[in-house]
């Protein structure tokens, strides 16, 4: 409708090569917005689609999955340490520094000084909890937590399930303008901020949080990886209808809808064995 094809002018492969997104950006005009201007990010959510069908799940193990919720818990358990801790942060800082722009890491450094570390971890991403627990279990090796301990255990017994190398091709998202390929992988790179108040596919693209965050919520629900090649579409159209902002700089906005649909789907999974068991 644009009057520009997909694939940018070139030939009939590069047309078919463009193809999955080029679909993805087709359906984004089939959802429909509970919020105000809840698509107005025109790439991201496009790269939300296709991020959420692209990548399979059959070959995924439950070992996988539980990696990356564990780490997850791992970065929120350091933060709220560091919270409390004055003597924990400096290494804390010296991750988040490393995975978040200077701005909002100024946030989260104030929320640990402030010793709020609820706010602290929602304002950050889930890929960047996920960066700060892969530097912190390096330099904390063997950490006297629970969670550190059962880091330990399963790079100990699973450590090729668990490599970077594994862990990126189950959970990674399609990139095909950052590596010009549809392979799933995790690039762990910074968030690529707006272009002059727009938005762009490299911004898109560097966005890994939703997988990642699925990953998490599905571990704590109990539901198997297979189960995700059907829910994880479903739970991404929920997430685009219900994002409610103004601006392409409020990731907040996405943030609060990302976590909203996990905590409905956490809620649910714990109801569903009361009901089960009552009737």
């Amino acid at each position: 409708g644009t009057g520009w094809p997909s694939n940018a002018g070139g030939r009939l492969v590069g047309s078919l090569s463009g193809l999955p997104y080029a679909l993805a950006e087709a359906e984004q005009n089939f959802l429909v917005p509970s919020q105000t201007q809840a698509l107005i990010w025109g790439d991201l959510v496009p790269q939300m689609i296709l991020t959420a069908k692209a990548p399979r799940f059959w070959n995924v193990k439950p070992t996988q999955m539980h990696w990356v919720a564990l780490n997850m818990r791992f970065a929120e358990s350091e933060l709220a340490e560091a919270s409390v801790n004055p003597a924990e942060r400096e290494s804390v800082f010296s991750a988040l520094e490393t995975v978040s722009s200077p701005w909002r890491a100024a946030l989260v450094r104030k929320a640990v000084t402030d010793g709020d570390a609820r706010l602290a971890v929602e304002t950050l991403t889930p890929s960047e909890l996920w960066n700060i627990a892969r530097i912190l279990s390096t330099q904390k090796v063997g950490v006297d937590t629970p969670v550190g301990r059962e880091v330990a255990h399963y790079k100990a017994i699973s450590a090729e399930d668990v490599s970077n190398a594994e862990i990126s091709r189950a959970w990674g998202t399609p990139k095909p303008t950052l590596s010009n390929s549809y392979r799933s992988e995790l690039l762990n790179i910074r968030t690529f901020p707006t272009l002059m108040g727009y938005s762009s596919r490299i911004m898109a693209e560097s966005w890994e949080s939703n997988l990642l965050y699925w990953a998490e919520v599905a571990d704590e629900s109990g539901i198997g990886p297979a189960q995700l090649n059907v829910l994880v579409p479903d739970w991404t159209r929920k997430v685009v209808e219900r994002i409610f902002a103004s601006h392409l700089e409020d990731w907040p906005a996405l943030l609060k809808s990302l976590r909203a649909v996990g905590e409905e789907v956490r809620t649910q999974s714990a109801q569903t064995p009361a009901k089960a068991g009552t009737e």
